[in-house]
């Protein structure tokens, strides 16, 4: 505890306000996001900033030990830095980026705003970065549906990965790769990127400006019938309001011997949500593996075969969805593991200068039947990625092979 004699110090000095509180998610706080330029200016006040951090951090991230991370070996590094190397604010939040993704957790966030946007979240295929669909403010600058990016600001994708993953944090080394892949259009500091493409063999180099970041809503299900007899829904959350949705959708396909469930791009939202939704899909009482509860089959729960399509975004209560139809042995899974992630009980935090920061409190668990609920992703019974080919050819590699596994 050496290093906090300096906090300690300078917490003395300063009026009782300094201090550090929790901020929980279901209280009904609103998150006050503060930018960059709104840290610490002096090195004094980054350090003593710093310092409240890291205090906070030793004292209640409840998974740093089974991360093998050394809370004073990560202290030490990074105040080091900051007498160092830092000067500005812009670096001091680029520094905070890069401690709190060496915890090494998908659920370990910060709140920053100001985050400049490109329009588009490339999509990660194979180690390359293609776009997917890319809406009217991205196609105005040049760029069109397919086009492969192989460099930004004039260094290379893997180069640019390399450098860059540093600020992403994740509880794989997937799901780490993937989020640095898909920031590659947004930036804290950053207004304006230079982009080179490919397209048809030839090489394009692009301008892209940067505005405020902003995300379209997504829809919360979607549901068709393929073939005349597979029912398929795509459920892209776990938030609000996906029960009833999903119970909307349901009744037209509840009668058709097989179905293919879509988590894939699911990032979570209440796990008492995905408890529910298994009632629908599982045909015997299974114990959940989050909650002490016993999951029960609805009346009208469904009979035929159930596949459920996975990959790296699915993550947090998806996650925990996955894992209890996973362990049910009633269901197929396909794709690819998911982010490895369910939650351990985050919270907020929030910092002298105002920065909210989230991390886990609980100590890792495991399901009822073993299962790691934090650092492994839920394996598939068969593992497919999606192909570049494919994807070229609009074919998602994926899909196909669920509906030809149920054709054979």
């Amino acid at each position: 505890m050496k290093h906090y004699r300096r906090f300690l110090l300078l917490l003395a000095m300063l009026p009782a306000t300094f201090l550090f509180t929790a901020c929980h998610n279901d209280n009904g706080r609103s998150i006050d996001y503060i930018s960059f330029s709104q840290l610490p200016h002096d090195r004094d006040s980054m350090m003593a900033d710093f310092d409240g951090i890291h205090q906070i951090v030793d004292e209640k991230y409840s998974l740093y030990r089974q991360k093998g991370i050394s809370m004073d070996s990560l202290y030490d590094v990074y105040s080091a830095r900051l007498r160092n190397s830092v000067q500005t604010t812009d670096d001091y939040g680029m520094m905070l980026l890069e401690y709190f993704a060496d915890l090494h957790c998908g659920h370990v966030n910060t709140y920053f705003s100001g985050q400049h946007f490109g329009g588009a979240e490339p999509l990660y295929i194979e180690s390359r970065l293609f776009l997917n669909n890319p809406g009217d403010y991205i196609r105005g600058y040049g760029f069109r549906d397919k086009d492969e990016i192989v460099a930004i600001n004039g260094k290379t994708v893997p180069t640019w990965m390399d450098e860059n993953i540093r600020y992403h944090g994740g509880s794989t080394a997937a799901q780490r790769a993937l989020r640095t892949a898909s920031s590659a259009f947004l930036s804290y500091t950053d207004t304006l990127l230079h982009v080179t493409v490919v397209r048809s063999n030839d090489t394009i180099s692009l301008p892209l400006p940067l505005h405020a970041k902003g995300y379209p809503n997504p829809n919360i299900c979607e549901e068709k019938i393929l073939h005349d007899s597979i029912g398929y829904i795509a459920i892209y959350t776990m938030g609000n309001g996906v029960v009833e949705v999903f119970d909307s959708l349901y009744q037209s396909i509840k009668s058709l011997p097989y179905l293919i469930v879509d988590i894939r791009k699911n990032g979570g939202g209440n796990s008492e949500n995905g408890f529910r939704l298994c009632e629908y899909l599982l045909k015997k009482e299974k114990t959940h593996c989050l909650y002490s509860r016993t999951i029960k089959p609805r009346n009208d729960a469904y009979h035929g075969k159930v596949f459920l399509l996975i990959d790296t975004p699915t993550f947090s209560a998806a996650e925990s969805f996955a894992i209890d139809l996973w362990e049910s042995c009633e269901v197929t899974l396909i794709g690819q593991p998911t982010a490895g992630d369910t939650g351990n009980g985050p919270e907020l935090f929030h910092s002298q200068s105002g920065l909210y920061f989230r991390i886990p409190l609980r100590e890792p668990l495991q399901s009822p039947d073993g299962f790691p609920l934090e650092g492994r992703g839920v394996p598939p019974h068969y593992e497919v990625a999606q192909t570049v080919k494919d994807f070229m050819a609009g074919i998602d590699t994926q899909l196909e092979f669920t509906l030809n596994l149920i054709q054979e």
